[in-house]
Order: structure tokens, then sequence, then C-alpha cells
């Protein structure tokens, strides 16, 4: 096996385990500034750039700007009506939501979330995910149907668990929006823009509704009886 295969594996070994340990230590800001610095390393040794990671020019800015606020409504309403409550459901756990509690009826934080979504949350979390983890395994899989479906489920279940702070139910809800936003990724053609935007989208719309209560409502209209989140 050549050296630079050596590498890729260690790269993707590690990056995985610092993500998740960082999710299940509540540690998650600590685990992508850590993430990052592989990245680095891993431009440094030349086994990653900005193209093979997605960063490069959609076709369309305004296509794809548009498209990614579509696409990301429309996750957002199912992360917050059906996916978390069947979460729930199946795991007899509350989605835990403490984290971000404290934009409930404060503007002042609310913005302050958005200005993080936007500057660290979407573009660190798609680049480090989507961008940097996915390619990399597909440097050892390809790009085959089987291959592709493995490493989406390897990707989803290591953002899934990164998110372990969320609780049980919360690995499992963003595990499953991790996984639209990993094929989005492929199907736009590993551009990482789109689903940049979409999870910017998705966030904001969840973290807004939220400030006003409206999430709760929206649950209501479909479900009973739920545990409310961060109990």
């Amino acid at each position: 096996m050549a050296d630079s295969t050596w590498v890729t594996i260690a790269l993707i070994g590690l990056t995985a385990t610092i993500l998740v340990l960082s999710g299940i230590k509540k540690k998650a800001s600590l685990g992508i500034m850590v993430a990052v610095v592989l990245i680095i390393v891993a431009a440094r040794l030349k086994q990653t750039s900005f193209a093979q990671i997605g960063l490069f020019p959609p076709e369309n800015w305004l296509t794809t700007v548009l498209l990614g606020l579509l696409i990301g409504l429309g996750l957002s309403l199912l992360s917050i009506v059906v996916i978390p409550p069947l979460a729930e459901k199946i795991t007899k756990q509350p989605h835990d939501v403490r984290l971000v509690e404290g934009i409930r009826g404060s503007w002042k934080s609310l913005l302050s979330w958005l200005v993080l979504v936007w500057t660290v949350v979407a573009f660190g979390e798609e680049l480090l995910f989507h961008g940097f983890l996915l390619s990399q395994v597909i440097k050892l899989l390809g790009t085959t149907i089987l291959a592709l479906v493995v490493n989406v489920i390897f990707n989803s279940i290591v953002f899934g668990l990164a998110h372990s702070y969320q609780g049980r139910s919360g690995a499992w809800s963003t595990g499953i929006i991790g996984t639209c936003l990993c094929v989005l990724y492929i199907l736009s053609g590993y551009n990482l823009w789109l689903p940049i935007v979409a999870h910017g989208t998705i966030d904001t719309v969840e973290l807004v509704l939220m400030s006003r209560g409206a999430d709760k409502r929206l649950r209501e209209l479909i479900w009973k009886e739920l545990p409310q989140p961060g109990g």
C-alpha cells in the first residue's frame, strides 16, 4: 500500500475520532478547531486542496443560493416537525437544545447565534464533514454507487455522533439531516456552496422559530404528548 494511502487512512481516522469524541465530551467547538488544523496539515502534505474539498465557484451563484435557500427551508421544517419527534419516540429521550435555549425571547442572543451559524457552523461543518472527510474517503473507495453509499453512511454516523451533546435523539436527528446534506454535496458535483447555503438556512429557520416559540407550536399541530426539548 502506497505511503499516500496510509496518510489518507490516518487523516480519516484522526478526523472522525476527534469529531466524534468532541461531540460525546460536549466539546464540539474544540473538535472543529482541531479538525481544521488537520485540514491545514493535509494541505501542507498535498493530501487535499480547495478544489478537492469543493470550494470552487458554482456555475451560477444565483441559482446555487436560491436552490440552497429552498432546500434548506424544506429540510428545516422536516428537522423541526418530523425528524426530531420521531427520534424522540424511538429513543424515549428529548432532543437536548439547552445550548441554544437562551435565544427564546431574546433577539440579541438570536442575532449572535445567526452570526455564528453563517461564519462557523454552516461553513465549518460542511468544510469538515462533507468537503474534507467525504473527499478523503473517496480517495480510498472511489465513486462507484456502492462506494458512495458506504461513504455517506460513514459520514452521517460521524456527523450524528459529533452532535451527541444534543442527546441520543439529537444525534439521530442530525445524522439524518447530515445524510441529506451529504447527498446534496454529491449531487451538486462535489461543490460545497450549495450544502453550505442549505445548512445555514436550516439552522437559521430553526433558530428564528425557536426564538419565538413557534417550533413548539408547529410540533403540537402534528404530534401530541412529546417530551419537551431540553428536558
